[in-house]
């Protein structure tokens, strides 16, 4: 298995694109508190990135990321937590493409 250098490169910006912003968080409660729109924003962060990351398969993609979105802001809501709904949302992507759906 090999791996092309131009997606080296981007996992690389990526990690310290990460770090960055885990560090700029600390630095950020340090200096701010936990003042209740920090609080909000911190609860609907992880919301956020999974909308984020469903936003190019629902407009690319065929029905069966449409019935994962579907699937895993239900399991999200009800369950109440982002890894229920990433991994539902995951396994009806791959339920529904096995019966078929695009």
């Amino acid at each position: 298995m090999s791996a092309s250098p131009e997606n080296l490169v981007a996992i690389l910006v990526m990690a310290l694109a990460a770090m960055a912003a885990k560090g700029g968080g600390f630095v950020a409660m340090r200096w701010l508190g936990r003042y209740r729109f920090v609080n909000a924003l911190l609860d609907h962060a992880p919301g956020a990135v999974l909308v984020s990351a469903a936003v190019v398969p629902l407009t690319q993609g065929g029905s069966a990321f449409v019935v994962g979105a579907v699937v895993g802001a239900a399991l999200t809501r009800t369950v109440g937590g982002f890894t229920a709904g990433l991994f539902g949302a995951v396994g009806a992507v791959a339920l529904a493409r096995w019966a078929g759906l695009t």
